[in-house]
């Protein structure tokens, strides 16, 4: 025990007097003076015992942390059997509501699969008039396609003699207007 008392006042002695040759340090620091091998030393010795700190801190908070888990994990497996007990005491009850609840899912899913079914069948058979109806819009844009592709082709041949005719007449008022020059 006094070894332990005799430990502690030394280590605070030793942080105190870290202390003190940090805050000198760091008056140099901030005066932009050189650091000796000295100074870098007590640098590191404050960055050591600043993290000792943090370590102790944090393992403090980390029992705090534990004890208050262990606390929590025994309430809740204190939760846990009293729940397995009033669990066993009902079993029988719960097993004729689950059957209950069981023949209800049953009932329920056999009504939504025989709508489902019926308005999958709808579905198709509007998803079938809807093609047909699309066929026949192709058929008749088809229809429409060829029609205009004629008319094209009619205009073109209409546009190339009249491109003709207009190179005929051009040629023949080049050879009019030479023959009334010479």
């Amino acid at each position: 025990m006094l070894g332990l008392v005799f430990a502690l006042m030394v280590e605070s002695i030793a942080a105190s007097a870290i202390d003190k040759a940090l805050e000198t340090v760091l008056r140099k620091v901030s005066e932009g003076k050189k650091l000796t091998t000295e100074d870098l030393v007590v640098l590191m010795l404050g960055l050591f015992q600043g993290i000792r700190k943090d370590i102790t801190e944090t393992n403090k908070r980390i029992d705090a942390i534990n004890d208050s888990l262990s606390k929590r994990i025994d309430a809740f497996y204190d939760l846990v059997g009293k729940i397995y007990d009033l669990m066993g005491k009902n079993y029988e009850a719960l097993n004729r509501r689950i059957d209950e609840t069981n023949k209800r899912i049953d009932a329920i899913n056999d009504s939504l699969s025989k709508r489902i079914d019926a308005m999958n069948n709808e579905l198709i058979r509007k998803i079938d008039e809807t093609n047909k109806r699309i066929d026949e819009v192709n058929r008749r844009i088809d229809g429409l396609v060829k029609d205009v592709n004629e008319m094209r082709e009619s205009i073109n041949k209409r546009i190339d003699t009249l491109y003709d005719l207009l190179g005929k007449i051009y040629q023949t008022l080049i050879k009019q207007e030479t023959t009334q020059r010479q």
